[in-house]
Parts: structure tokens; C-alpha cells; sequence
């Protein structure tokens, strides 16, 4: 019996039956799309860190013997453990089984096998993708949680979409399960048949909505692919796990099946002539507060209509944190991507623009090479130029070495923490070296006041370390490094381990400025820079070999770049070198940005379309459910109009609603986001993007108003009489 039940109201109610069916087909493929949207970006940084890095989860630098090495394989929790010799010695590779338990299994294995925990380092960019973090870190990176909390946002707002539909449905057949309770059908019986309802209508739209959103997203990295992957080199390749779909499946018939059982559950706590006689809502509300101030300034229809969406604040309240979600995911969206664009300006193109035009990289050649077919002063329109090489070395420095101003701070390990190792007492500092052309050595210590001779060897310190407790990293405050000693010398070796191939190179002064370049080093690393002459006399002393050389050039105009370009590259013609210049890159940076906005714009209109699509279908939804109460106003003498005034302000609290609690958040995110990024709020402000939030605002109002007027159209239709005979029942 319940089956012809079934079957034959969903023949009668097509209307209602399609409707569910495209609730849950549209909810089930954009969560799918969602779902596999985030898993494969997530899975492509992983990939990229994994190819740029490698795939180790922790290691110990330096040697070690090979019965450590057994120890460390002992170990409950080691999956593996590889040894490596690179070009900054040997390096033990460390792979967990579980890696959650990394931060306290490393320290247990450094004491099992005896060496000095400063040489452990984690793979914090790859433990972060899996959201672990080290212990002391204060402040681990936001961006991949961010994105989990927008997928999370999202998937709600699509679950709200299938139980607002089944909301509409179920309480417009509350006066017809009613009856059948009345004559016998028992809670049990109804709940089957709601729920066989519910999975005969929404089984194949669920699975045929998740395939769809598996398409949608294969189709969407196919389009990320045209539009990024002539900037990154590379493709994203498409990745689905079995999980995914499992997961948007399980979700979506858990949301029917909740969805469906709501009902049934609200009959077997009221009697059958409540529900009959529509008293189960007038019980619900015990008073209805009173509206003093809509009622004085719109009069009787401005009181009728807050005191309908009062009643119904249960009813429209999903609706309205579906739409809030929505809109607030697609304002933090678009928020963010603004805050990256500013971010981007000042720590790269602004920060640079006067630094360099043109940069070459030239491989396999040293600096005199590179001179000899290369001679930057007869360059035509070039104003300035600069050959140079970039090594790594390192140094220990002991406390008397440390400047007062660093001392105050704590000392070295109180502001570079643990980028900086101390052994017995003494730190080991990284010290990156620029190596100059002679002419432009000579010429950057002239611009400090400094006179060398032509045979003069040294080099130049420069004398700075980050003050990160008095400063932020976009505006950086520095203090002096070392102690400023006359006549001094720095030794540096090679190795980070040992102290072989050690060189000492006289200090010819002291600096807190770096040359005019567009280079950036680690903030706590001693640079030094020193001319080509004084490192051929070092490299007999020590086994570094610098493998690329580097052409800086600055042009007399924008206009000059591409022709002076164009002329180092016939000159370089036949070399092995890369080439670039600022022009072109600020360009791509703005092609790759609009790609991106594009890619995001996408998804926040996706965003867009579930919040406006729940509430538009939540909207017209109960517009129908309500013929009894506007009969009953057109019975008692309110006209036309008045029910139509009484629809608008309807119309305009329920799409208002949703913008007036999303702004302070937006608002609240903002300030959040531009203090974390230590971007002036103002700076913001006039980027803010306020055209698409305007459009999509008007979109909201612009869909509430459409429901209400189609559903207003049809209840203005409706014969009074025949409304009011139906639907009663004395």
C-alpha cells in the first residue's frame, strides 16, 4: 500500500519530485566538484614540494656510521632511512611511518645515536601540507587551513540546499500525513515511506551528480592547465581518489535520509488534529514580539510582514546561514586575492623596480669569461651594469664577536632561533658571498665611501641581522651583527660540518648596505661582498666553484629594455644563458594573476550560484505554503497592493539580512588578513574589490525578489474563496 502511496504522489506531484531530484543532483555534483577541486590542488602542491625538494620528512646533517644508521631503522616508527653525499656533505634521510609523531620521535633518535640536535631539520613545507606543525612554531601557515575552512563553508551550504528542499516539501504534506495518522498509519509506516520516497528520488540524481562533479573538475584543471601551464612549464595532472567519492556520497544520503526523517519525527509529537487543523505552528510560537518601529515607519504591512518572517525565522533560518556562507566565502575570496595582488607589488615589483631592468643568467661561465664577451659601459642607452656570483659559505662566530645592539635582543638564538646552530658555545652562521666584477666592487665601495687599491684583496661585510621582536617582515628593522673591529679577519669554510677547506678573508669595512641588485638572503646569514680578483686568490684555499654567473643592467628608459636586450643577446650568442627583464615579468606576473582570479572568480561564482540557488528555492518554496494567509488578509479588507507591499518588505529583510551579518565579518577578515600580512588597512581600502560585491549583493536581492514576485503573482491569482475552503478544516 505504501508503495502505490509513494508512487502514485510522486506522479501527482511532479512539480515537487523534479524539484528534489535537481536539489540533490546539484548538491551532490557540487560537492563532488568541490571535494575534488581541493584534494587536487592539495595533491599538486604536495607533488611540487616533492619535485623541487624531495620527498623526506626529516634528516640529520653530517656523518654518520653505520651502526647509527641500523639504530635509526630500529626504531618503532622509522619507515626508512637513506644516505646521501651532496654538495654540503653527507645527509641522512629520515621517513616515518606515522608522521604526526615526527617532532617527538626525532629528538628521541638524535640522543639514541648521540649527535647534537642542531643538525636535524624537518621538511616543514611538506609536514605543513598534512597540518603538522613544530611545537614552537607561533605561527604556522594559515593558507592551506584557510582553504580547508572555504571547501568546509561550501559543502555546508550545498548539504542546506538538499534539507531546505525536503524542508519545502515535507511541511507542504504535513496536512496530508496528518489525515493518513488520523486513520491508522502509524509513525514507523509513515518514516518507510518518507524515506523510500526520499531514496527512490534521489539515489541516481546523488550518483549521477557526483560523476558530473568529477567531470566538471577534470574539465576545470583541463582549463587551469590553458590558462597556468605556459607559466609554470608544467600541467596539473588530474587525481580522484575512491574516498572522494564515498564521501560526497555517503553525505548526500545521510542529508536525504536526516532530511526525510525530520517530518516524520515532528508528526509523532503532535497529535493528529493539531496537525490537521495547522495548530503544530501556532503552538511552536508562544508570543511574537512586538515591531514598534518597522510598524511606525511602513505602516500595517511593514508590522505584518516582520511579524511573518518572525514566525518563520525556524523555517528561513538555514536559508539565511546558507546564503551568509556564501557570500561571506565569496567576500573572503576575493578579499584574499586582493591582499595577494598589494602583497605581491610591494615586496617584489616596488621593492625592485629600481634595482635591475635586465638580468641574465649566464651557465658554466665565470666572471672574467663573461667580461671578456661582454662589456656592459659599451652598451648602448645602458645607464649602469654589474657581473657578479653568488656562493654559499659558512662561519662561527663566538659571543665577544657579537655586536652590543644584538646582545640586548638575547643574542643570536633569541631572534634567528633555530636557523642558526650553536655548538659549544660558538653559532655557525651561513655566509652568502656576491662576487663582483673589479670595476663595480670598486665602484659599490666608492659609493660608501671606502678607497681600495687595485691590488688590494678583502671584502666587504655586511653588517646586519633582522630585528624580527622589534619588527615585522615587510617593514624590517635591522641591528648591527658583529662587533666593528679594525683590521679584522673572517674565516670561512665550506663544509656546514666541519671546519676543512677554511679561507681568511681580510674585512675591508662594513656595511648595512647591499649592492643595487635584485637579490634577496636568508635574514639571519653575515653577507659578504668582494671583488672576482680576491676570490680566484681563495679558491686555491678552498673547493667552492661558483656555477653561474650573473649580468645585472639597468637602462637609461623603459623603452630602452627590449633593445638593449635584444643586443646582450646577440652578443651572448652561442652561450648557455636565461634572460629576463623587469618589463616582461611584471607582465606575466599580471597575466598569471589574472589566470588565478580567473580560476578563483570561478570558484567564488560557484560559491555564488549555491547560495542564491538555496535561497531562491527555499523563497518560492514557502511563497506557495502561504495561499491561507494571504487569503485571510484579503478577506478582512487589505487590498492588492497591500499585500504586495507586504511581499517587498518581505522581499527586502530576507535578501538584506544575509549582506548585513556578512559585512562585520568581512570586515572582521580583513583586518585579520592585512595584520597578519602587515599590509596598512588603507592600502586595502583602495583596492577593495567593491564592483563584484555590489553585483553579487544586487544578485541576491535580485533573486529574493524574483521568488517572491513569481510566487506573489500566483497567490494574487488565486480565488479567495476556493483557498480558504480547501485548505480548512473545522
Amino acid at each position: 500500500m505504501w508503495k502505490e502511496y509513494s508512487i502514485s504522489h510522486i506522479k501527482n506531484n511532479r512539480t515537487t519530485s523534479i524539484s528534489l531530484m535537481v536539489a540533490a543532483l546539484i548538491s551532490a555534483m557540487f560537492l563532488s566538484l568541490i571535494t575534488s577541486a581541493f584534494y587536487n590542488m592539495w595533491t599538486d602542491n604536495i607533488n611540487q614540494i616533492v619535485t623541487e625538494e624531495g620527498d623526506w620528512q626529516a634528516k640529520i646533517i653530517g656523518s654518520i656510521s653505520e651502526n647509527d644508521i641500523e639504530s635509526i631503522q630500529s626504531t618503532a616508527n622509522v619507515k626508512d632511512v637513506i644516505t646521501l653525499q651532496t654538495e654540503n656533505g653527507p645527509e641522512t634521510l629520515i621517513y616515518f611511518y606515522e608522521m604526526r609523531s615526527i617532532y617527538e620521535d626525532m629528538p628521541r633518535i638524535v640522543n639514541l645515536i648521540k649527535v647534537d640536535t642542531s643538525t636535524i631539520q624537518y621538511h616543514d613545507m611538506l609536514l605543513s601540507e598534512y597540518f603538522i606543525f613544530a611545537p614552537d612554531n607561533e605561527h604556522p601557515p594559515r593558507l592551506l587551513a584557510f582553504y580547508v575552512f572555504v571547501m568546509v563553508v561550501a559543502c555546508i551550504s550545498l548539504i542546506l540546499i538538499i534539507r531546505n528542499a525536503f524542508l519545502v516539501s515535507m511541511l507542504s504534506r504535513l496536512h496530508q500525513l496528518g489525515i493518513l495518522q488520523s486513520i491508522g498509519a502509524t509513525p514507523r509506516q509513515i518514516r518507510v515511506c518518507l524515506l523510500q520516497e526520499a531514496l527512490g528520488l534521489c539515489l541516481l540524481p546523488i550518483i549521477a551528480g557526483i560523476g558530473g562533479g568529477v567531470g566538471l573538475c577534470f574539465g576545470f584543471i583541463r582549463f587551469a592547465n590553458g590558462i597556468a601551464g605556459a607559466y609554470r612549464g608544467e600541467n596539473v595532472v588530474f587525481y580522484y581518489h575512491t574516498e572522494l567519492f564515498l564521501v560526497a556520497f555517503v553525505v548526500s544520503v545521510f542529508t536525504v535520509l536526516c532530511s526525510a526523517w525530520m517530518p516524520a519525527r515532528k508528526l509523532s509529537k503532535t497529535s493528529p488534529l493539531q496537525i490537521i487543523r495547522g495548530e503544530y505552528e501556532q503552538n511552536a510560537i508562544k508570543k511574537v514580539k512586538k515591531l514598534r518601529l518597522i510598524s511606525r515607519l511602513f505602516g500595517i504591512e511593514g508590522e505584518l510582514a516582520g511579524k511573518s518572517l518572525y514566525v518563520r525565522r525556524k523555517a528561513l533560518r538555514t536559508a539565511t546561514l546558507s546564503l551568509t556562507l556564501s557570500f561571506f566565502a565569496f567576500s573572503i575570496f576575493l578579499c584574499t586575492v586582493t591582499l595577494s595582488e598589494i602583497s605581491t607589488r610591494y615586496t617584489y615589483f616596488e621593492r625592485y623596480k629600481a634595482a635591475w631592468d635586465i638580468m641574465v643568467t649566464v651557465k658554466d661561465q665565470n666572471i672574467n669569461e663573461v667580461e671578456d664577451t661582454l662589456d656592459i659601459d659599451k652598451l648602448d642607452k645602458s645607464e649602469s651594469g654589474c657581473v657578479y656570483q653568488k656562493a654559499l659559505t659558512y662561519t662561527w662566530l663566538t659571543e665577544d664577536m657579537i655586536s652590543d645592539e644584538l646582545k640586548a635582543l638575547g643574542s643570536i638564538s633569541a631572534v634567528a632561533g633555530s636557523d642558526v646552530s650553536v655548538n659549544a658555545g660558538k653559532y655557525q652562521v651561513k655566509v652568502p658571498i656576491v662576487i663582483m666584477d673589479d670595476m663595480s666592487f670598486k665602484n659599490y665601495c666608492e659609493s660608501m665611501g671606502v678607497n681600495i687599491s687595485a691590488s688590494e684583496q678583502g671584502m666587504v661585510t655586511i653588517n646586519r641581522i633582522w630585528d624580527n621582536i622589534h619588527s615585522n617582515f615587510r617593514y624590517k628593522k635591522y641591528v648591527p651583527f658583529m662587533k666593528e673591529q679594525p683590521n679584522s679577519e673572517l674565516s670561512l669554510f665550506q663544509n656546514k660540518n666541519g671546519r676543512q677547506d677554511i679561507a681568511n678573508i681580510p674585512v675591508l669595512a662594513y656595511s648595512d648596505e647591499l649592492p643595487v641588485l635584485r637579490e634577496e638572503f636568508d635574514n639571519y646569514a653575515l653577507v659578504q661582498v668582494m671583488s672576482a680578483s680576491t676570490w680566484q686568490n681563495m679558491l686555491p684555499n678552498m673547493s667552492i666553484e661558483a656555477q653561474e654567473t650573473y649580468i645585472n643592467v639597468q637602462t637609461t628608459t623603459d623603452d630602452a629594455i627590449r633593445s638593449v636586450q635584444t643586443e646582450i643577446e646577440q652578443l651572448l650568442s652561442g652561450k648557455n644563458y636565461e634572460v629576463e627583464n623587469r618589463l616582461e615579468e611584471k607582465q606575466f606576473n599580471e597575466e598569471a594573476q589574472k589566470g588565478y582570479t580567473l580560476i578563483i572568480g570561478g570558484l567564488c561564482g560557484l560559491l555564488a550560484m549555491i547560495g542564491l540557488a538555496n535561497v531562491f528555492s527555499n523563497t518560492l518554496g514557502y511563497i506557495y505554503q502561504r495561499k491561507r494567509e494571504f487569503a485571510g488578509y484579503l478577506s478582512i479588507g487589505l487590498s492588492p497592493k497591500g499585500i504586495k507591499k507586504i511581499l517587498c518588505m518581505e522581499a527586502l529583510i530576507i535578501g538584506g539580512k544575509p549582506i548585513a551579518l556578512t559585512i562585520p565579518l568581512t570586515i572582521a577578515f580583513v583586518i585579520f588578513a592585512a595584520t597578519e600580512s602587515y599590509i596598512n588597512p588603507m592600502e586595502f581600502l583602495e583596492s577593495m574589490p567593491i564592483v563584484p560585491l555590489v553585483i553579487f549583493a544586487c544578485m541576491i536581492f535580485g533573486c529574493v525578489a524574483l521568488a517572491y514576485y513569481i510566487g506573489g503573482r500566483k497567490i494574487c491569482k488565486d480565488n479567495i474563496i476556493e483557498t480558504l475552503k480547501n485548505d480548512m478544516l473545522s
